[in-house]
């Protein structure tokens, strides 16, 4: 009995084996799933209405500030007005619930007993000689989610739709609808004459900058005041002014003290003097919107990355402000392809800088078109012997070309002209590329 159970210990044993070495071997034969790695993301790049619409975490604190401001402000006029009233604080909180349940309010019925209305013609309008019965539907509502029912109540609302304010898109782009209604009319008339006054805006665009700044409104007219000082002590003309407020739309929102900190910080970064800094913020005012952090990653990946130097950085700056608010991931892929495929230098790209800004798939379109008509060389600027490296190719043919491309024809805006004048054929022979390619 001892030795066959010891037989049929060793029989169970080895069949165990060869079950968990069967299942070892399947699962070795057996192709494993790939991950599901999605969709390719590609790079964004940062469009004009995009930067028109963006908000940084900064501006946002600031909208929010201004409208925390307004709110207190209001709230200590309202507490001032109730105090001379007949109703106690509990029933001015019922009255309250009572209008954000129901969306009305509720009022004691009045009996013209007293010979109230005997001179009264009801035929006229109503005024304080000629009073009429009181009618609640000729009352605004009480409670609402949009700002379409207070319109015809409201003298101020019709006064910002007359000037040009689009309030439906104020409405939808911020929440600062309910704290319009609060606003007095003297207060915005003078924020109006400021706007006409001071920063030089015509009647026809205070409406359109309104709409994209309506929180212009609820800030105090001497806060403003004081940072388009700061403006003109810094030397900008009144057309200047008028220009970076109207571009950067948010500018007035922005305390002297922000602003300061990152006019000082371009200037230092870039070692810029004075009066280029002005003319930088006037060609660009929104250079500074996303403040300083996006600006030390750009430059940054500027000088290590694609080995341009301080001195070409401030070139940079100069002729293309623009490009140091774009997203960096989009300037390294252009630049990779400009550089290895197109065999364009960093000088010559200083003196085109706006081609790191394009789309590459438009830049690779156009090269190959140029490729397969074989004019696929460019006009590069001289480079320093000290500069130059293994990457670049030079030939005396190249050199004395005399049918290279040009990088203005190249990055002409329209497709048309960049036939004619890079590729010099006919815009349908393009036309008939891209629909095939």
């Amino acid at each position: 009995m001892t030795l066959l159970s010891t037989i049929t210990r060793c029989v169970c044993r080895t069949t165990m084996f060869l079950v968990q070495q069967q299942r070892s071997s399947v699962c070795m034969i057996t192709p494993k799933k790939p991950p599901d790695v999605g969709t390719p993301k590609q790079v964004r790049t940062v469009t004009e209405k995009s930067l028109q619409t963006a908000f940084t975490e900064e501006e946002n604190d600031t909208n929010r500030e201004i409208m925390q401001n307004f709110e207190e402000k209001w709230q200590m006029t309202d507490l001032k007005e109730k105090e001379g009233t007949l109703f106690s604080q509990s029933d001015m909180e019922n009255i309250k619930k009572m209008k954000a349940e129901t969306g009305q309010a509720t009022y004691r019925k009045i009996d013209y007993t007293e010979g109230e209305l005997d001179n009264s013609v009801l035929t006229e309008p109503p005024s304080p000689s000629n009073p009429h019965p009181f009618d609640a539907s000729d009352l605004p509502p009480v409670h609402s989610h949009s700002l379409v029912p207070f319109v015809n109540h409201s003298t101020l609302l019709r006064f910002l739709v007359d000037i040009g304010v689009d309030l439906a898109e104020v409405e939808n782009t911020t929440s600062i609808g309910r704290h319009l209604l609060r606003l007095q009319m003297k207060d915005v008339r003078q924020k109006i004459e400021l706007m006409q006054n001071e920063i030089g805006f015509e009647n026809e665009e205070i409406g359109a900058y309104l709409t994209r700044n309506p929180f212009f409104l609820l800030q105090s007219v001497n806060d403003m005041q004081t940072r388009l000082n700061y403006l003109e002590m810094k030397k900008f003309t009144k057309a200047e002014r008028r220009k970076i407020v109207n571009e950067y739309r948010y500018w007035l929102n922005c305390s002297v003290k922000l602003i300061d900190s990152r006019l000082g910080w371009l200037q230092q970064q870039f070692k810029l003097s004075a009066k280029v800094t002005r003319e930088i913020i006037v060609k660009e005012p929104r250079i500074i919107m996303f403040g300083t952090g996006p600006l030390e990653r750009l430059v940054k990946m500027f000088t290590k990355e694609l080995n341009f130097d301080m001195n070409q950085m401030k070139t940079l700056v100069q002729k293309d402000p623009r490009l140091f608010m774009m997203d960096s991931k989009l300037i390294s892929r252009t630049y990779k392809y400009v550089r290895d495929v197109m065999r364009v230098n960093n000088e010559t790209i200083l003196e085109h800088p706006f081609i790191l800004r394009c789309s590459p798939s438009v830049i690779k379109s156009r090269h190959d078109f140029l490729n397969r008509l074989g004019r696929a060389q460019y006009q590069l600027a001289e480079k320093s012997e000290s500069k130059k490296d293994a990457s670049e190719v030079y030939t005396p043919e190249d050199s004395a070309h005399s049918d290279l491309v040009s990088l203005e024809h190249f990055l002409y805006p329209s497709d048309a002209g960049f036939a004619m004048l890079a590729a010099k054929t006919f815009p349908v022979a393009y036309d008939k590329f891209l629909r095939n390619s």
